[in-house]
């Protein structure tokens, strides 16, 4: 068995409430890589005009189509 230094925590050591902070901690920082990915970049103007149109229609009532659509269109039973 390998020793450790002696100045090297152990999760045993911390009360919960820490080990929670440093969980927190170390899932903010992973999710922060993924979700920063993109910031900062334009949309192209297509995607700009798609989205505004989709919105202005889905307010107007119109909607896509149903799962069910969807399903049967790709063999998928539900």
């Amino acid at each position: 068995m390998q020793k450790r230094p002696r100045s090297e925590p152990r999760v045993s050591d911390i009360t919960l409430n820490e080990f929670r902070a440093m969980m927190n901690a170390l899932i903010d920082e992973r999710l922060s890589e993924w979700v920063d990915t993109d910031a900062g970049l334009e949309l192209r103007l297509e995607v700009v005009e798609r989205v505004t149109r989709q919105c202005s229609e889905y307010a107007a009532g119109k909607r896509g189509k149903s799962l069910g659509e969807i399903a049967n269109k790709y063999g998928v039973k539900l």
